[in-house]
C-alpha cells in the first residue's frame, strides 16, 4: 500500500491517525511541530464583545488566563475547535469549516469588538468595516527535524497530508535538506494557502474540497488508490508551466503509448514540412517578407531588373524553384519566431518584477497606516522570502503590532514632561548638577546648545522628516530619557521595518536570481534596470596585429 504520512502535531496527529485507519490506509505519524503556551495578558473582558478562536490548539494551551471570558460569545472554525471552546467554558454561537475569513465575515452586527485567541504563527484577516480585532498569540508550534525512519519512509512514493501553510513550508524545507525528491511524492492540503506554501515540483498535489479532516482525508483515499494504479514518475521535475496546486483530481483520461505518440509526432512534422515547401515553391512565403531586398539573393545583383538586356523574369505561371532563397527565409522566419520567444519571456519577466514592485508598495503603504498586512502578507513571502527571508519576517512580526509616525508623535508629546524633567531616582549631586545647568549656559559646542524643550522640538520634526535614528538620538541625550525606554524601542522597530521595506522595494527591481512571481517560479529575466555587463575587450589575433606594410 501507499504510506500515508500524518505530520501535524499532536493531538489532532492521533485523531487523524485513527480517521485514516479506519478508512483501511497505511497511516503513519511524524509530527514535525511541537506545541508549547506562551505567556499572555488577558485584556479587559469589557473591552470586547465576542471571541474568535482558529484553532483547538488556543483552548488547550491558553491556560488560565482564559477563564476570565467565561460564558462570553465566541465564534469557532470547525467542530473541534467549537467543542474545544465549550469545553473552556465559552459560549459557542457560530462555527464553520471555510476558515477565519468566512466566520468573520459572519460576525452578527452586536458583535464589532473582537478579541482573536490564536497561536504566534497566524493568517492575517481582513478586518470588516466598523468591527475592530485585537489578537492575542497564547501557543507556539516550534519546528523539529525530519526523523530518519521518516527520510526513509519518503524515499519510496508516498502521500503526505498538509493541514497549514506553516508545515507545508516547514515539510519543503525538511525535503530539500534531506535529499527526498519531491517527484516521488504525492500532498494532499486542506486549503488554497496551504498548496501555495508547499511549492512546486511535488508528484501530484491536490486541494481538498473542504476545509476538514475529513475531506482532506477522502482526497488522500483516492490519491492512493490512483497512486498504485498509475506508474510512479522519475526524479524529473514538474514542467515549468504547471500551476501551483491543480483542482481535485478528474478522472483519469486513456493514454497512447510512447509509440503512438511518437508517430502522430512524426506524421505532423512531415505534414508541416511538406505546407512549407508548397508555400515557398507557390510563392506564397513571400508575403511574410515584404523586404526582399535583404535576402541575399537580391543583394548579390541588384541592378539585374534595371539592365534593359536582362532575361525576362520566369512567368507566375511556371515558376522555377530557387532553394537558396528558400532556405534564407526559413533561417530567418527561424530567427523572427527567437527573437519573439525571448521579447515574450523578457516581457513576462518583466511584468512579474512590475507586480512585485506593486506588492512592495502596497506594504509601504499598509504600514505607513499601521493596517494588517492581509493578503499582501502571502504575497510577500511568495515573492520574496526566497531573496530577502530577514526583511519579510520583519515587516510580518511589525505588522501584527504596528507603530505609525502619527503614534511615535503624540506618543513623544504625552512623554515631554517626563522627558525634560530630573528623574527621581537619581542622587542629591547628580540633582544639584542639573539645576546649576539650566541655570547657567557655557558655550563650547553647537551640539552642546540645546535644551532639553529644544531637543524634544528637534526629535518632532525628525519624525516628521521620517529620520528615525536621529529623532532617537535626540531623545536618548534628554534627562529623562528613561522613561522613553518603550517609546524608543518601538522607533526602533519603525526604523527596522523602513529599512526592510527598502530592501524589498530594491530587490523588486534588481534582484538577478531569487526573486519568484506570483505562482512561485523563479524569474530568470535580469531587470532592465540593472547595470549592463560589460562587453569583454577582444585580444588581437597574430593575423590581425601583423599587417603588411604598403
Amino acid at each position: 500500500m501507499i504510506p500515508l504520512i500524518i505530520i501535524r502535531p499532536q493531538p489532532g496527529a492521533d485523531a487523524t491517525l485513527a480517521a485514516a485507519r479506519e478508512r483501511g490506509l497505511d497511516a503513519h505519524v511524524f509530527p514535525l511541530f511541537a506545541i508549547h503556551p506562551l505567556p499572555w495578558d488577558a485584556p479587559p473582558r469589557e473591552d470586547f464583545d465576542a471571541l474568535l478562536i482558529g484553532s483547538a490548539n488556543a483552548m488547550r494551551h491558553a491556560g488560565g488566563a482564559l477563564a476570565a471570558y467565561h460564558a462570553m460569545p465566541a465564534y469557532a472554525v470547525g467542530d473541534k475547535t467549537a467543542s474545544a471552546a465549550r469545553e473552556a467554558g465559552l459560549d459557542v454561537i457560530a462555527s464553520g469549516d471555510g476558515g477565519l475569513q468566512q466566520v468573520l465575515a459572519a460576525v452578527r452586527p452586536e458583535h464589532r469588538r473582537l478579541l482573536r485567541i490564536a497561536g504566534r504563527e497566524h493568517v492575517d484577516l481582513i478586518v470588516p468595516e466598523g468591527v475592530t480585532l485585537m489578537a492575542r498569540e497564547v501557543y507556539a508550534a516550534e519546528p523539529k527535524p525530519m526523523p530518519p525512519a521518516l527520510t526513509a519512509l519518503l524515499r519510496e512514493p508516498a502521500a503526505v497530508l498538509l493541514h497549514s501553510g506553516e508545515a507545508a513550508a516547514h515539510f519543503t524545507r525538511l525535503c530539500d535538506e534531506n535529499g527526498v525528491a519531491r517527484a516521488r511524492v504525492s500532498l494532499a492540503a486542506i486549503g488554497p494557502r496551504v498548496a501555495e506554501r508547499a511549492g512546486q515540483g511535488w508528484a501530484a498535489l491536490h486541494l481538498a474540497p473542504t476545509a476538514s479532516d475529513a475531506a482532506l482525508l477522502a482526497l488522500a483515499s483516492e490519491m492512493c488508490q490512483e497512486m498504485l494504479g498509475k506508474p510512479v514518475p522519475d526524479k524529473s521535475p514538474m514542467p515549468e508551466d504547471t500551476a501551483p496546486f491543480p483542482l481535485p483530481p478528474a478522472a483519469p483520461s486513456p493514454r497512447r503509448s510512447g509509440g503512438r505518440q511518437f508517430t502522430v509526432a512524426l506524421l505532423a512534422f512531415l505534414l508541416g514540412a511538406a505546407l512549407v515547401g508548397w508555400l515557398g515553391w507557390r510563392g506564397y512565403l513571400a508575403d511574410l517578407f515584404p523586404d526582399r531586398a535583404d535576402t541575399p539573393a537580391a543583394l548579390a545583383s541588384p541592378m539585374a531588373d534595371a539592365r534593359p538586356n536582362s532575361a525576362p523574369a520566369p512567368s507566375p505561371a511556371t515558376p522555377a524553384p530557387d532553394l537558396g532563397t528558400f532556405e534564407t527565409r526559413v533561417a530567418m522566419l527561424e530567427d523572427r519566431l527567437s527573437r519573439l520567444d525571448f521579447q515574450t519571456t523578457a516581457a513576462s519577466g518583466n511584468a512579474a518584477r512590475a507586480e512585485g514592485l506593486l506588492i512592495a508598495f502596497a506594504t509601504r503603504r499598509m504600514v505607513d497606516r499601521g493596517e494588517p498586512l492581509s493578503y499582501v502578507a502571502d504575497q510577500l513571502r511568495l515573492r520574496f522570502a526566497n531573496a530577502q527571508p530577514r526583511a519579510v519576517d520583519t515587516i510580518i512580526e511589525f505588522a501584527r503590532n504596528p507603530v505609525t509616525i502619527d503614534d511615535l508623535t503624540a506618543r513623544l508629546e504625552a512623554l515631554s514632561p517626563e522627558l525634560t524633567g530630573t528623574p527621581d531616582d537619581v542622587s542629591l549631586w547628580q540633582r544639584a548638577r542639573h539645576q546649576l545647568a539650566n541655570m547657567f549656559t557655557i558655550r563650547r559646542d553647537s551640539s552642546a546648545l540645546l535644551r532639553p524643550e529644544a531637543r524634544i522640538e528637534r526629535a518632532r520634526m525628525m519624525l516628521t522628516a521620517r529620520r528615525i535614528g536621529d529623532a532617537i538620538a535626540q531623545v536618548e541625550r534628554l534627562p529623562g530619557a528613561g522613561s522613553a525606554d518603550n517609546w524608543i524601542a518601538d522607533a526602533h522597530r519603525y526604523d527596522d521595518v523602513q529599512h526592510a521595506l527598502d530592501l524589498i522595494e530594491t530587490t523588486a527591481m534588481l534582484e538577478p536570481r531569487r526573486l519568484q512571481d506570483g505562482t512561485g517560479r523563479r524569474i530568470q529575466q535580469e531587470s532592465p534596470l540593472a547595470a549592463p555587463t560589460p562587453p569583454a575587450q577582444a585580444t588581437p589575433t597574430p593575423e590581425a596585429s601583423a599587417t603588411p606594410k604598403t
